[in-house]
């Protein structure tokens, strides 16, 4: 008997010990995947593939509930911001957004930034707050995002001209130096 339960202690403990071990190589490539697609998202700006497309309009609710119009925007040179308040790289672009946006409000620019925040939207007041936001946040959907061709990554942010079309995509973080540089060419 004594030796029937020391071998199924000796087991547990090697059962265990492997599962350890599944999980701390799991948790170790997550952990990979996750430094290395923050770096992919530093990436350069993306250009639009098939020459010159309209940006897709939408009607989303802001963050007291009204709806809002992407109709609004006619005519505006306009960024359209996709981020999330969980993105480390959305958060780090935000005060050269804010910078930026004051520079330039005064000359019709408009940026709108679409949380596609699901689990944490609660969240969204306290950040705009402490970010210290004032241009118009909305929050996303699905569909919103599917339209813009399927942002795949965030922060993913458009740069929409007074025509209407999208002139340039930039993928990932974006520095305060070349925000403003994308808005001036909208200007």
């Amino acid at each position: 008997m004594r030796n029937l339960a020391s071998s199924r202690k000796g087991i547990g403990a090697v059962s265990l010990i492997l599962v350890l071990i599944v999980a701390f190589v799991g948790a170790f490539l997550l952990y990979r995947n996750w430094q290395s697609g923050l770096e992919a998202e530093k990436s350069a700006p993306e250009t639009i593939p098939s020459g010159p497309r309209v940006a897709p309009p939408f009607t989303l609710h802001d963050t007291n509930g009204n709806i809002y119009s992407s109709s609004r925007l006619a005519g505006k040179p306009t960024v359209i911001n996709f981020f999330a308040t969980w993105c480390p790289p959305c958060k780090a672009e935000i005060p050269g957004f804010v910078e930026v946006y004051n520079k330039h409000r005064s000359k019709g620019f408009e940026l709108v930034g679409i949380s596609l925040d699901t689990d944490t939207r609660g969240n969204l007041a306290g950040f705009l707050m402490t970010q210290k936001i004032e241009y118009t946040v909305l929050f996303g959907d699905l569909a919103t995002a599917r339209a813009y061709g399927g942002v795949s990554s965030i922060p993913t942010t458009f740069f929409v001209g007074k025509d209407g079309e999208i002139k340039n995509v930039h993928v990932g973080y974006i520095d305060r130096d070349t925000f403003d540089e994308e808005v001036r060419k909208l200007l």
